[in-house]
């Protein structure tokens, strides 16, 4: 019970050394404010972050993370749930999109001084994940009919794939006092266009059916990311300003 307490008062402190701070500025302003954050946007990535406020609180910030493959899990369980899509659509899009490189750049404002609220929006990018499929299970996921005339064994593609992302986020930043701060926000991430490769991984000996073969796979994705991939993202920091 002590420690409990221990741990509310200095959780109290911070935030009244926040508000103070907050005070302070709405009365006297403040410069040029750097952000180094530890950070996840739920569903879509866990990373870093920086931001860089301007004395007219405007904002600038990216973000660097890598899409784990639970949050996807989580995403396509929902959606698997709501019939939003079915699980072989699901199981593709996990696939197809895990342990992906996901950077995020947001421009905004911070309308109010002395408070933490924020509005940003800016471009998202989702790429350099994914798995390699085998031939049969590929053609299971998409429903397409594989190559006929084949004779190499095991045949596997190359599955990656790249979102180009809309994002917009409402949030708020907290003082926690001698420079740490938090920050939660909510907000959309909305895909507009998907580029898909799915190559072979074997010498094709019919490098036209294998195209074709490829080509409409590549089309299914492409159609199922930018009809389906479309989150509500809650993001999480604790960061340090300098």
């Amino acid at each position: 019970m002590k420690a409990r307490a221990g741990v509310g008062a200095l959780l109290l402190a911070g935030l009244l050394a926040g508000a103070e701070a907050e005070a302070a500025e709405a009365k006297q302003g403040h410069g040029w404010d750097i952000t180094v954050e530890a950070n996840t946007d739920f569903p879509l990535s866990v990373g870093g972050r920086v931001g860089v406020e301007s004395p007219w609180r405007l904002r600038l910030s990216t973000s660097l993370g890598y899409l784990p493959g639970m949050y996807l899990q989580a995403v396509n369980d929902v959606a698997v749930a709501l019939d939003v899509y079915d699980r072989e659509r699901a199981n593709l899009i996990k696939q197809s999109l895990k342990n992906s490189l996901v950077w995020r750049t947001h421009a905004g404002w911070r309308p109010f001084p002395g408070a933490g609220l924020y509005v940003e929006g800016g471009y998202g990018l989702v790429a350099l994940g994914g798995e390699t499929n085998p031939e049969d299970v590929l053609a299971a996921l998409t429903g397409i009919n594989p190559p006929v005339g084949e004779s190499v064994l095991n045949r596997e593609y190359r599955v990656r794939s790249v979102l180009h992302m809309l994002d917009v986020e409402v949030g708020w930043r907290w003082g926690l006092g001698s420079g740490w701060t938090a920050r939660t926000a909510l907000g959309a991430a909305f895909t507009l266009d998907s580029n898909t490769r799915v190559e072979p991984t074997f010498e094709p000996e019919q490098p036209l059916l294998v195209n074709l073969f490829t080509g409409f796979a590549e089309n299914y994705l492409d159609d199922t990311f930018e009809k389906y991939v479309h989150l509500p993202v809650l993001s999480f920091s604790i960061g340090y300003a300098f």
